[in-house]
């Protein structure tokens, strides 16, 4: 079964993080599937008392220079997958209409698509930090997002490897589920589990700390061979997490979003850590899943 992407993309340099990401990231293209996304705003209102010749007109041309941008932009992102070692039979574009904002769009796509991740290059993510910032926006990521995204903000594509963060949660074990399936015959790649405990917890027994990632990962068909196990302790996990992407030079760092939390462990992929993480991490993308 093919992974199925769907890719941002804008006309912004920037956006093209995401993009290059893909194409390194993978080295067995043939078994992934992209949708390269954009939505263009709809062109300035005309109100029926303003309606006439002049107004219309501006109106259509406003129209037709927004389809064309957009046109632009999916060629320019469909020449660097190309370029990047995809077939162009295997990537497909959508241009829609924007329907609510550039955000909310890309939601309701990536429901409706079933897709296997959502990617955002460095402008996508700068728009969805704003997005995060409204208490009501933030309140629907937490409800709505039922698919995993990959941030790309200044990701270096040679590195190798996933960084998997984990903890007691279900978004933690659907997080390693999705790595697993990601990595089915990407054997370039390592993972390594990554468990913090906070000094407090040095005591407590850390057996079966890792098992439930193992297994989610082997169920996938990831090789044992290539799983890596590390405990660290630390009370600032993101930072601890940020450490560690840095030394061991992953190309992606995923961790589970947790949102309401009934043990320590699960504490530690709170909504703070994940948010750190979301505005600090460089080098590596970086994978959420609810």
């Amino acid at each position: 079964m093919n992974k199925h992407l769907l890719v941002t993309i804008s006309e912004d340099p920037t956006a093209h993080f995401g993009l290059r990401f893909v194409c390194a990231f993978f080295k067995h293209k043939d078994d992934v599937r992209l949708t390269l996304f954009n939505t263009a705003p709809q062109p300035p209102a005309v109100w029926a008392e303003e309606a006439n010749y002049e107004t219309l007109r501006k109106s259509e041309e406003a129209a037709e220079l927004i389809i064309q941008s957009g046109k632009r932009a999916m060629e320019a992102a469909r020449g660097i997958f190309v370029q990047g070692g995809f077939n162009p039979a295997q990537v497909d574009d959508k241009i829609v209409s924007r329907n609510f904002s550039r955000i909310q769009d890309i939601v309701k796509e990536g429901e409706s698509g079933m897709y296997d991740a959502v990617v955002f290059g460095r402008r996508g993510m700068l728009r969805l930090e704003n997005f995060l910032d409204k208490s009501a926006s933030e309140e629907m990521l937490h409800e709505k997002f039922a698919f995993p995204l990959w941030l790309c903000r200044d990701v270096e594509y040679d590195r190798k490897g996933v960084l998997l963060c984990v903890d007691d949660s279900e978004p933690s074990r659907r997080m390693a589920d999705h790595v697993g399936y990601i990595l089915q015959g990407e054997t370039d790649h390592t993972v390594t589990i990554l468990r913090v405990l906070r000094k407090s917890d040095a005591s407590q027994s850390t057996e079966g700390l890792f098992g439930a990632a193992i297994d989610a990962l082997e169920e996938n068909g990831f090789p044992s061979r290539l799983i890596k196990t590390r405990l660290m302790q630390s009370d600032n996990v993101a930072q601890a997490i940020m450490r560690e992407a840095d030394r061991g030079r992953y190309a992606a760092v995923a961790v589970g979003r947790s949102e309401r939390h009934k043990g320590t462990l699960a504490q530690l992929f709170a909504g703070s850590v994940t948010m750190a993480l979301f505005r600090k991490l460089t080098g590596a993308a970086l994978w959420v899943s609810r």
